[in-house]
């Protein structure tokens, strides 16, 4: 379908990375995404949390997106691969990282607040 490559595409994933969390094989997430493999229950439903969507946008039922799709930092750092200054960031930083945005959030209303 043409969502489930524009969703991917947005979240820099290759097809191999989507088929992997899928449990299903790069060639069957290449179908779904040609409309050549009808997705079924599960797929819709793996598919629309990870790209934190809507099973109705995912099926192009519904147009309305009133958020930018994101992914979970914890959930990217655990599966992807992410870098800072050349340096892998390992999944077990993941508590702690996340321990820092949300202290960087919290910092960032009270500001607005002020």
């Amino acid at each position: 379908m043409a969502r489930f490559k524009g969703l991917r595409l947005h979240q820099e994933m290759l097809q191999a990375d989507v088929a992997e969390r899928l449990g299903i094989n790069q060639s069957q997430y290449s179908k779904l995404e040609r409309d050549a493999l009808e997705p079924n229950l599960e797929t819709i439903r793996s598919l629309a949390r990870l790209f934190n969507v809507s099973a109705d946008y995912l099926l192009e039922i519904d147009n309305s997106l009133d958020y930018e799709p994101t992914f979970d930092l914890c959930d990217f750092l655990r599966n992807g691969k992410l870098t800072l200054d050349g340096q892998y960031i390992e999944p077990r930083d993941c508590e702690y990282i996340s321990d820092m945005v949300h202290i960087f959030m919290a910092k960032r209303r009270d500001d607005i607040k002020r």
